[in-house]
C-alpha cells in the first residue's frame, strides 16, 4: 500500500542523503519535517527522537548546531534502504508488521545478515530479513570467503552501522541465537558481538547462544534447524 509520495524537494533531498561521500551540511529541520513525510519522525525527550520509514524504526540524536553529524546521515541513510527506498524513489510503500515477541536467529558475515524471527506457536513459522552493509562501489560484495573467514588476506572495510541494524533488528527479542562464519577477528559474528558489548548491552545479555558454520554448504533449512537447536539448549 502506498503511504507517501516522494517528488519536488523531498527528491533532491533524499539525493543527498544518498550521496557518497556522505553529506556534512543536511538541515536536521529538513530532514525531521522530510521524514515526518513519508513516515513518522517523533520526539522522545533528551533530544532524541525517533524515526520511522515503512515499519522500520531506528533512534537519533538531535544534533548542538543546525546540521546532521555524517554519521548519523549514514544511520539515516541504512534505515531509508532497509525501508526499500534509494535515491531514485518516488513512493514509499508500507511494510508488513513483525511480531514483536520472538525470539530470533542471526545468521551474520561479512556480506549480509539474515535475521529469522521465530514464533514459537506457529510451526515453521519465521520471518526473513535481509540486511547488508552500505556498500556503493562494491568493495565487499566483490570479496570471496576463505575457510580461516578472512577476505583475500584482509578483514574486509567495516561498515558500523551495519551492525548496529542488525542490533536494532532483534532489540525486541527475548532470546537471540547467532551463527557465523570464520573465527578470530575477521569473523562478522566477532565483530558483532564486540560492537553488541560496546552499545548495545540490552540486546548483548539475551543472546544465549553463537556458532560458527561454514555458511556456504548450510541451507536455510539447516540454518533454522541449528538456531532452534541452540535456543532449545536455553534453561530460560
Amino acid at each position: 500500500m502506498i503511504n507517501a509520495r516522494i517528488h519536488g524537494h523531498d527528491r533532491t533531498l533524499l539525493g543527498r542523503i544518498f550521496h557518497h561521500p556522505t553529506s556534512n551540511n543536511l538541515e536536521w529541520r529538513e530532514v525531521v519535517a522530510f521524514v515526518g513525510r513519508i513516515g513518522s519522525a517523533e520526539e522522545k525527550g533528551d533530544d532524541k527522537w525517533g524515526f520511522t520509514l515503512a515499519g522500520r524504526t531506528a533512534t537519533f540524536l538531535r544534533p548542538r548546531d543546525k546540521d546532521m553529524d555524517p554519521r548519523e546521515v549514514e544511520r539515516l541513510r541504512h534505515l531509508m534502504q532497509d525501508a526499500g527506498l534509494s535515491p531514485y524513489s518516488t513512493e514509499i510503500l508500507e511494510a508488513s508488521p513483525v511480531p514483536a515477541d520472538s525470539d530470533a536467529l542471526i545468521v551474520v558475515d561479512h556480506h549480509e545478515a539474515r535475521i529469522y524471527r521465530l514464533d514459537p506457536e506457529t510451526v515453521g513459522g519465521e520471518t526473513e530479513t535481509t540486511l547488508r552493509p552500505y556498500d556503493p562501489k562494491g568493495y565487499i560484495h566483490h570479496l570471496s570467503h576463505k575457510e580461516d573467514g578472512n577476505y583475500r588476506g584482509q578483514r574486509a572495510s567495516e561498515d558500523l552501522g551495519y551492525y548496529d541494524r542488525i542490533a536494532e533488528a532483534v532489540a525486541r527479542a527475548p532470546r537471540v541465537a547467532i551463527v557465523g562464519h570464520g573465527t578470530g577477528k575477521s569473523s562478522a559474528m566477532a565483530v558483532l558481538s564486540e560492537r553488541l558489548h560496546e552499545r548495545h548491552p540490552g540486546t548483548e545479555i539475551r543472546v544465549v547462544a553463537t556458532a560458527t558454520v561454514d555458511l556456504s554448504a548450510a541451507t536455510d533449512g539447516q540454518l533454522l534447524a541449528l538456531g532452534r537447536e541452540m535456543l532449545a539448549l536455553d534453561g530460560r
